[in-house]
């Protein structure tokens, strides 16, 4: 019994269908989705690249690669309004 008591609790990640609703929620109020078409092979390269270049995923080293071709090509930051 002591031993049970000393050991921490282990939370795990939120499963099952009400957690999915919840996660899917909270996606569509904070982000747009916008498909993407690349030639077959590229976004597996794609994913290779992000990995490499220390990104958590492809998605946010192409929305890094975005930003920094707007700031190139026009001199300005690129910011937006959330809705």
């Amino acid at each position: 019994m002591a031993e049970q008591q000393t050991q921490e609790k282990k939370w795990t990640i939120p499963r099952g269908p009400a957690a999915t609703a919840a996660k899917n929620r909270y996606r569509d109020k904070n982000y747009d989705r916008a498909e993407l078409a690349v030639p077959k092979g590229f976004k597996a390269r794609m994913k290779e690249i992000a990995k490499e270049q220390g990104y958590s995923s492809y998605n946010s080293y192409i929305v890094e690669a975005i930003k920094e071709k707007y700031k190139r090509d026009t001199g300005k930051e690129l910011t937006w309004k959330e809705e």
